[in-house]
């Protein structure tokens, strides 16, 4: 339910940026020239960069009561 949230919310500060002509642009951040381009790094970051942390976060899950 939080993700759904989130992405409602950020979709909805992405149109809100756009009404007020605000964007952001090629090399800031993951942000590349064309949206093809930044769609690829955002999703590199969730499939190869959050790997370790999904193990971490399934592993707090699993065993609540053992500090790392």
């Amino acid at each position: 339910m939080a993700k759904i949230a989130i992405a409602v919310d950020t979709g909805i500060f992405g149109y809100e940026m756009y009404r007020n002509g605000q964007q952001f642009y090629d090399g800031e951040g993951l942000v590349l020239k064309g949206v093809e381009n930044s769609i690829r790094n955002f999703g590199r970051l969730g499939r190869v960069g959050m790997r370790e942390t999904d193990k971490e976060i399934i592993s707090m899950m699993t065993h609540p009561n053992e500090c790392k």
